[in-house]
């Protein structure tokens, strides 16, 4: 894991090279382990590169008009020759690169059969050999998680690229004829004529529904982020720049092994992707909330720490978990977690979030998450992956991507249910609704909980938006149903394919898996995985990402999804046997839960009275008279969820733009 940045002349004005070194400081906590920088140029029709530490060390005349730059977190072969920008023997080709790549060592088998010869035992060698052999085509060969750049001197030409489902992170920006990239955007932010401009669509977009991480699109005007499964081409020989996609994830509906074959298949590509997350120099550790999907990758582990402790090595003596706690028993889950470490012979590490705490974190979390966050829900990842540092774990595996993925969230069951009674199988849909009631699993029999999904009428006859919409300069009623809304999309997922289940194209709930994956819930998920890991110069892994294990995941039969009011049927049946039943067969499910609503009510009231008192620099978006107002009232004590989700949402806002002084 690793922080790139790069600068392009398209317009041939040279690069300034001191600027590279501020872009590269702001991200040296992506990589304490080294830096380095490529700075090239060109002669005429001939094309020079060099390598220095430091661009203070750059001691030529020539107008740079290619950069690279690279912070090192040293995961694999911790030796120097790992340093980047890493070059081919020949120097013509230089590569940053940020990320793991989980079948090097199968590529590199291969490449070495081709006579390809390697001087480390790093990743990133593999990839940059596999392009020179490959081409571009080596993306469809690659596994893992990854954001790089590729300079290729012989043909002037910048390619990069980022992962299937957007692990790692990639911004740029187009600005006065240069392309300029980086891992963060703050970074971006340093380089002149990039300026800290909010997009108004963007921030009514996350006021609105607590996301901004919707494709290219951030928070601010000049930056995009190239979504995950692209890669940019950029020929300066005909001034051509090309960003495509090179992977399309699709269902398959057509089934030809037995239930207890998919299930069968399922374990094995979930024991084979976390046998391969578990390669590493460093020390590994694990998240675990006490849900299913951390669970199962926990109890993986161990069972491939007791049948094959080689693989299993970077974990140590003993598997060190990290759990986030709270002292309201609603919210609390470290008796699964517990059950969960005992069964491995884990060392469970426990941390306790408090909001004293969380406010004096609250600026320097905004700075290193780029946007503004939608929950308080995230600070709880941010304690346990300070606590990983504490620990002494360079790596973490987590389970982000199996709600997505094996249809956890409770908008998957009502999509299931939509699904029988479109095709007329009511026996089945009455079956499932008494075993989803049977189980009487607040957290989907609430329709408030998925407030964000709920079209215009129902949210105004639940008074959901008793607060904001009086609060935020907009038209409200146009904002709740704009057509890129989260409820607008599951709606019309639902029911704008009428013949979709008939005629072997994805199902309803497959649709709307696509769109958690993709669009709506996972980016947002990973940016917050990725911030808060690299925080604390930690590599976070997601194992339930897998690209072939999301493939399979997805193409599963919904029945292998929601089955009996369980969710996620399939990775239950799975890990029979491999996890205590406890949390195997848990009915409760919390969705990233989080004290919102108690900690804005009570222990930071007085906080959110200093931050909202005098003029906001948010003003153009927020009404903060009416805000003051509420906030001041009686009618603050009776207000529901979403409107503390609200008041959580502005104070985010508010911190971000005072952090980057953002202007509007």
């Amino acid at each position: 894991m690793c922080g790139i940045l790069g600068v392009v002349s398209l317009s041939g004005e040279p690069i300034d090279v001191s600027v590279l070194q501020r872009m590269n400081d702001l991200q040296s906590h992506r990589g304490p382990d080294g830096e380095g920088f490529l700075l090239g140029w060109f002669d005429g029709e001939t094309s020079s590169q060099v390598f220095v530490p430091q661009t203070a060390q750059h001691g030529h005349n020539n107008a740079v008009q290619v950069a690279l730059g690279h912070r090192r977190l040293a995961i694999l072969d911790l030796l120097d020759r790992g340093l980047q920008p890493m070059a081919t023997g020949d120097g013509r080709t230089w590569i940053v690169f940020n990320g793991e790549i989980y079948n090097h060592l199968e590529l590199r088998a291969e490449l070495e059969q081709s006579g390809y010869r390697f001087k480390s035992r790093t990743d990133t060698e593999v990839l940059l050999t596999a392009y020179v052999h490959w081409g571009q085509d080596c993306l469809s060969r690659i596994e893992g998680m990854y954001a790089f750049a590729i300079w290729d001197g012989n043909q002037r030409r910048l390619f990069c690229a980022r992962d299937r489902f957007g692990i790692k992170p990639f911004y740029y920006a187009l600005k006065d004829g240069f392309f300029i990239f980086a891992s963060e955007i703050k970074a971006l932010l340093a380089f002149p004529g990039v300026e800290a401009v909010a997009d108004d669509e963007a921030v009514l977009g996350f006021l609105t529904h607590g996301n901004c991480d919707y494709s290219e699109r951030t928070m601010f005007r000049d930056i995009k982020a190239l979504p995950g499964s692209h890669c940019i081409d950029i020929d300066l020989s005909v001034d051509q720049f090309t960003p495509r996609s090179y992977y399309q994830l699709t269902p398959n509906t057509r089934y030809d092994l037995s239930d207890e074959d998919q299930i069968g298949r399922l374990q094995e590509l979930l024991v084979d992707s976390v046998r391969k997350h578990l390669i590493s120099d460093v020390r590994i550790g694990s998240c675990l909330s006490g849900g299913l999907d951390s669970s199962a990758v926990v109890a993986l582990v161990g069972k491939i720490s007791r049948e094959n402790p080689e693989a299993a090595g970077a974990i140590g003596d003993r598997l060190h978990t990290f759990t986030s706690c709270y002292e309201y028993k609603e919210l609390d889950e470290r008796s699964f977690a517990r059950s969960i470490a005992d069964s491995v012979g884990a060392k469970s590490e426990l941390v306790f979030p408090s909001a004293s705490d969380f406010w004096a974190d609250f600026e320097r979390l905004t700075w290193h998450q780029d946007m503004p966050c939608g929950s308080l829900s995230f600070y709880a990842q941010w304690r346990v992956m300070r606590a990983a540092k504490e620990a002494g774990v360079k790596v973490l595996l987590d389970g982000q991507g199996g709600d997505e993925v094996f249809g956890g969230y409770a908008k998957f069951r009502y999509a299931y249910m939509a699904s029988l009674l479109r095709s007329g199988r009511l026996p089945r849909l009455s079956s499932e609704l008494y075993a989803m009631m049977r189980q009487g699993d607040r957290y989907v029999l609430d329709l408030r909980n998925g407030y964000r999904y709920l079209p215009k009428g129902l949210r105004q006859l639940l008074n959901v938006d008793s607060v904001m919409k009086n609060v935020i300069r907009a038209d409200w009623s146009s904002a709740v149903s704009d057509q890129s809304s989260p409820a607008t999309r599951w709606w019309r997922n639902a029911f704008g394919h009428r013949n979709a289940e008939t005629n072997g194209s994805s199902t309803l709930m497959q649709r709307i898996q696509l769109d958690d994956i993709l669009v709506d819930t996972l980016p947002q998920l990973l940016r917050f995985e990725d911030r808060s890991s690299m925080a604390f110069s930690i590599e976070a892994r997601v194992p339930l990402l897998d690209h072939r294990l999301v493939e399979h995941g997805i193409s599963l039969p919904d029945h292998l999804k929601v089955n009996n009011g369980w969710s996620k049927f399939a990775v239950r049946k799975a890990m029979k046997g491999l996890m205590p039943e406890s949390v195997r067969l848990r009915k409760s499910k919390l969705g990233f839960a989080a004290p919102d609503r108690i900690w804005l009510s009570d222990d930071l009231k007085p906080r959110i009275n200093e931050l909202v008192k005098g003029t906001m620099r948010s003003e153009k978006y927020i009404n903060s008279a009416a805000l003051r107002q509420w906030h001041a009232s009686s009618r603050v004590d009776t207000g529901n969820k979403e409107s503390y989700l609200g008041l959580f949402r502005i104070m985010s806002l508010e911190t971000w733009m005072r952090t980057f002084n953002v202007s509007c």
